[in-house]
């Protein structure tokens, strides 16, 4: 996004911002669905203005199937950061599994469009599958699609503070939860919903276990929810050796929070703001061995997850999907975002090793979860 367009969404939207959300006692109605809805429609105004529209828009991506017998057409809709983040990549592989997978990218978040019903209509789906958008899509229209197959993906982060009033519109579809919260709330409201817990393949990640002679601190910041002043007193009293700030803030409103210099020095911080690629970052994420964890909430929490099974300790707010994975004090360290102070860092090698055990077993357990994705039997057609 670039800086005109940057400072006229601030002037637009700044009563609503991050900052102005925590000094207002993270009122948390302000995530909601409709104010997402508001900001995409002044965004597609601006970039309409300024012909920054078509910048926004991906191409599709198209997946052949890993399994000679997987004939399916599966269409993925998903939203179009992940394009950048490949956080669902995870998911669309495994539908691999039972057939080709188009991936339409929906951007109707930044300014730009949805697909349309026509073209969805035209790809002829066996399933088709909105990750991550939900909101964006009026379900009474969902229900006329040719494709009856329809499964929702919503992740906690982004619907957590939504009404009852909206699920209940969705009530005839089948939707995953890799939030067990999400799920729950699903099931007391009469929702079609089955629960996945992720983990990440150990092989697939570096690890060397670390003895914690010293503490060496890795924050990303995502958001100004959780930043820099917010960390330091997390640590205070304790003696981190060095320290490494990542600022790759999430698009539209989001600024940088900086040490002093003083600060800098003491803890001897390095500072990036984005990684070529996912090596890169964890390389740098291996010479840590404390993450800290940039959002108060998370959908599945890939970070989380990574960081655990790389063996490092993970500190994060206490929210799902978070504390889903982590029980304070056994693999992990929790906080409260209302009462921040210094945390215990002693039995810190402990803690590690026993998250990345519980990363190996969490693993094998999804091996076998992820047999009943693949299988879509108890998904019914609207």
């Amino acid at each position: 996004m670039n800086n005109q367009l940057r400072k006229i969404l601030f002037v637009i939207l700044y009563p609503f911002s991050p900052v102005m959300r925590m000094v207002q006692n993270k009122m948390d109605f302000l995530r909601t669905y409709k104010l997402k809805l508001i900001i995409a429609r002044v965004l597609r105004i601006v970039r309409l203005v300024n012909g920054s529209a078509a910048s926004v828009q991906f191409p599709d991506t198209f997946f052949q199937s890993l399994n000679p017998s997987g004939k399916k057409k599966v269409g993925v809709i998903d939203h179009s950061y992940h394009n950048k983040t490949v956080s669902s990549a995870f998911f669309i592989n495994l539908m691999r599994q039972i057939g080709s997978v188009k991936v339409m990218w929906d951007s109707k978040w930044n300014g730009g469009r949805s697909p349309s019903f026509s073209r969805i209509n035209g790809e002829e789906f066996d399933i088709l599958i909105l990750w991550q958008i939900m909101i964006y899509y009026n379900p009474k229209k969902l229900k006329k699609l040719n494709c009856k197959q329809i499964i929702i993906i919503p992740m906690y982060d982004d619907i957590h503070a939504d009404p009852d009033k909206l699920f209940f519109g969705f009530n005839n579809f089948r939707f995953i939860s890799f939030c067990h919260d999400l799920h729950l709330r699903f099931e007391r409201l009469g929702i079609r919903s089955q629960y996945f817990q992720y983990y990440a393949d150990p092989a697939s990640l570096p690890y060397a276990r670390d003895p914690f002679t010293e503490l060496n601190g890795f924050f990303w910041q995502r958001t100004n929810d959780i930043t820099w002043d917010h960390i330091k007193q997390l640590i205070e009293g304790s003696d981190f050796a060095t320290f490494h700030l990542h600022l790759a803030l999430d698009p539209i409103w989001y600024r940088e929070i900086l040490p002093t210099e003083e600060e800098i020095n003491k803890y001897r911080i390095t500072i990036s703001r984005w990684f070529e690629t996912k090596e890169d970052y964890l390389s740098v994420l291996s010479r840590a061995n404390v993450f800290f964890t940039p959002r108060l909430y998370e959908g599945i929490g890939m970070p989380v997850i990574e960081a655990m099974t790389m063996g490092r300790l993970v500190v994060t707010p206490d929210h799902p999907t978070m504390n889903e994975y982590i029980i304070h004090g056994r693999n992990g360290l929790l906080y409260d975002m209302q009462s921040l102070r210094p945390l215990d860092f002693s039995n810190a090698g402990r803690m590690a090793a026993q998250a990345r055990n519980d990363c190996i077993s969490g693993f094998e357990k999804w091996q076998r979860d992820k047999l009943e994705v693949v299988a879509i039997k108890p998904y019914l057609t609207i």
